[in-house]
């Protein structure tokens, strides 16, 4: 069953958006009595569809559903910007992973250069990812994509939790920190995680970053993509926080 993300006004008048009402009408072929569901304000609804017309789709509330879809810890990932589409995967994979929040983060080896005009069109269209991504994976919320700013730009005081993946900590044989991290995380917790971009993080970024409470940490043997990391990380903590 479809899941749409939709605004309250929406909500309230039991109308949905051009956007929506065309991919019911001409992407599903939906007709009068279909059911869906809608998210709004964090909670899930049964929907089902009453009137079609030229523009909007109209639908009544049958129920709300119960279920929550979402890891029990806040966490945030920090992403060196990457190359390419990469930051669309992360976003898109990401998102059905459970993350709650985004930052990309423009460090020293990230090559990318936005202007102003291009970040507004660049955050739309990655929020937008997110968004379906959530839709996909029958999210509870929409992950945030926020701003893209410098990593010293960047505010990490609200985190309790502080994670640097580091590829020469993994080369060094650490291997606790970060399974040592997962399972002390509470509910109260909210957890920063910091990932390179391609050609990793350069020391001065490392030591700017333990000054700023963050801990290095290994991911086991292997050395992941920068692209990778965040799919392990959430792996493992679904694992840890909800498997048992």
């Amino acid at each position: 069953m479809q899941k749409f993300f939709i605004s309250s006004e929406e909500f309230e008048n039991k109308c949905l958006s051009k956007e929506v009402s065309y991919q019911i009408k001409n992407v599903l072929r939906g007709r009068v009595n279909d059911q869906f569901l809608i998210g709004v304000d964090k909670k899930t609804f049964l929907a089902e569809i009453i009137e079609i017309g030229n523009k909007d789709v109209k639908f009544r509330v049958v129920e709300e559903v119960a279920g929550n879809f979402e890891l029990p810890v806040f966490v945030s990932l920090f992403q060196g910007y990457p190359k390419g589409d990469k930051l669309e995967s992360i976003i898109k994979y990401g998102t059905q992973l459970g993350i709650s929040e985004i930052h990309p983060t423009l460090m020293t080896r990230s090559i990318v250069k936005i202007d102003s005009e291009k970040k507004i069109n660049r955050l739309e269209r990655l929020n937008r990812i997110a968004k379906e991504a959530a839709e996909q994976s029958f999210r509870n919320i929409v992950p945030s994509v926020k701003d893209i700013k410098k990593l010293k730009d960047m505010d990490f005081s609200s985190y309790t939790i502080k994670l640097l993946c580091y590829e020469e900590s993994a080369k060094e044989g650490e291997k606790s920190a970060f399974k040592t991290a997962i399972q002390s995380a509470t509910s109260k917790d909210r957890i920063a995680i910091v990932v390179g971009p391609e050609g990793g993080i350069t020391p001065e970024e490392v030591s700017y970053l333990e000054n700023q409470g963050f801990i290095r940490v290994g991911l086991g043997p292997r050395i992941l993509r920068t692209e990778t990391v965040i799919y392990y990380i959430l792996s493992a903590m679904s694992y840890e926080w909800e498997l048992k």
